[in-house]
């Protein structure tokens, strides 16, 4: 795929921000705060489930998941995720490693089943663009022997430490409890995470208004599933794929400066949201208004929040 109009798109993007729609961008704003806080009340919602009668409160766990979405948008391969692990982790007597792990992966697995599900969607009412090419042969390959060299590790491992395996795959399990209470995941997660799903729905859909694109929301729908995708690039926050992303699922709309600019304001404006409330978030937990303390809290933190030798995981 030639690059270069991506390139020249983005050195002109900057000159379309000026002409956005601000009626579209002030609601657009309020759905991600949305997003965010949704996404937090399912996560805690999981470890409710997993860490029955002790107190989880939302504050630490939703300063953990703001502050982990923050720091997607600038270390590679999602580190934002151990941030999030370690700060519930800290802040939360008595949780551990593999059960928190295993909350964040309820939430995962429904993310991926409602992308498959609204991608099918968009693909069946003819929303999708031509798919690209197929990922070579090499990627396939490689997938298979990560596969194939995960299990033998697993099987070393148990047949070398079996009682150590067994205590880390019944902490696991714990992180799923909410699974095994299928009416508690339909109070205290599920609704709240769809409606994640809604908001980011609506946040694209408004930007792409904002940007003066005729927006219909099997199109926002294929957005926000393609950045979700592109986020699990290691490039820090998808950034270069969300772009390329972008001028796929709005190929025939619009240009591909028009594509990109969009991709560029959509991403900025949204990392610089889950920041400053990161951020915000921080300053409450720590009680302090100083962001370098702030810094200086949180690696302490996460310091004080790794096993040693003898700790419990």
């Amino acid at each position: 795929m030639n690059l270069s109009p991506l390139l020249d798109a983005v050195d002109s993007a900057a000159s379309q921000f000026g002409a956005l729609d601000a009626r579209f961008l002030l609601p657009a704003l309020g759905l991600q705060l949305l997003v965010l806080a949704l996404r937090a009340l399912a996560w805690r919602g999981v470890l409710a489930a997993a860490y029955p009668g002790r107190r989880i409160p939302f504050l630490s766990v939703g300063a953990a998941y703001v502050t982990g979405v923050a720091l997607n948008a600038f270390t590679p391969a999602r580190g934002g995720e151990l941030a999030k692990i370690a700060i519930v982790r800290a802040r939360v007597a008595g949780t551990t490693v593999p059960t928190i792990v295993a909350s964040l992966g309820v939430l995962v697995a429904l993310d991926v089943l409602v992308g498959a599900g609204l991608l099918a969607a968009v693909w069946a009412t003819g929303g999708l663009p031509v798919l690209p090419s197929l990922p070579g042969t090499a990627v396939v390959v490689v997938g298979a022997v990560a596969l194939v060299a995960t299990g033998i590790g697993s099987g070393l491992a148990y047949r070398l430490r079996p009682a150590f395996v067994r205590d880390v795959l019944g902490r696991v399990a714990q992180g799923f409890a909410i699974l095994r209470t299928p009416g508690r995941y339909l109070v205290t997660v599920l609704p709240f995470q769809m409606g994640a799903w809604a908001a980011r729905i609506g946040v694209v859909f408004l930007v792409l208004s904002a940007f003066d694109i005729e927006a219909t929301l099997p199109m926002a729908a294929l957005v926000v599933v393609l950045n979700g995708a592109a986020t699990a690039t290691p490039v820090p926050g998808g950034a270069g794929t969300q772009q390329v992303l972008a001028t796929y699922a709005l190929h025939g709309a619009v240009s591909v400066a028009t594509a990109v600019s969009f991709s560029v304001g959509l991403q900025l404006g949204v990392t610089v949201v889950n920041t400053l409330v990161g951020l915000t978030a921080l300053m409450v937990l720590f009680r302090t208004v100083r962001p370098l303390a702030v810094a200086s809290s949180t690696r302490a933190l996460v310091a004080r929040s790794r096993p040693r030798a003898g700790d419990d995981i």
